[in-house]
């Protein structure tokens, strides 16, 4: 009987335990440390070498900083036919897919309701 119920412990804390950890397991939407942006470039900014993006998927405006190294590629515009564009080739209304680490710093709410978030592009 002792042995039953030795058993039946070891059970229940078992169950315990992976139940935990499978709750406080991150999301996989927020366990990934890069993001990936497809959408319409409202603004560059070649001195600050920044992208405003606003995104298809989400109701969302990415402003996005571009390091020297970092590459994204144009979907639909001027210069799609390159395979790593520089900056300066991306124009007002073509169409990108970035590749950006997650900084989780959300710059302002505007008055439509989007948010304006910002990402740095990555390799």
């Amino acid at each position: 009987m002792k042995r039953i119920t030795q058993s039946a412990a070891l059970v229940v804390t078992l169950v315990l335990v992976l139940g935990t950890l499978a709750m406080s397991s991150p999301k996989s939407q927020r366990a990934r440390k890069t993001v990936t942006i497809e959408g319409r470039v409202l603004q560059v900014d070649q001195k600050a070498r920044t992208m405003l993006v606003d995104d298809y998927w989400s109701k969302k405006l990415y402003l996005v900083n571009v390091p020297d190294s970092a590459t994204f590629k144009i979907t639909f515009g001027l210069n799609m036919r390159l395979s790593t564009p520089e900056l300066w080739q991306a124009h007002k209304n073509d169409r990108v897919h970035i590749r950006c680490i997650r900084n989780q710093e959300h710059l302002a709410q505007l008055e439509d309701g989007r948010q304006v978030v910002l990402m740095t592009a990555a390799h």
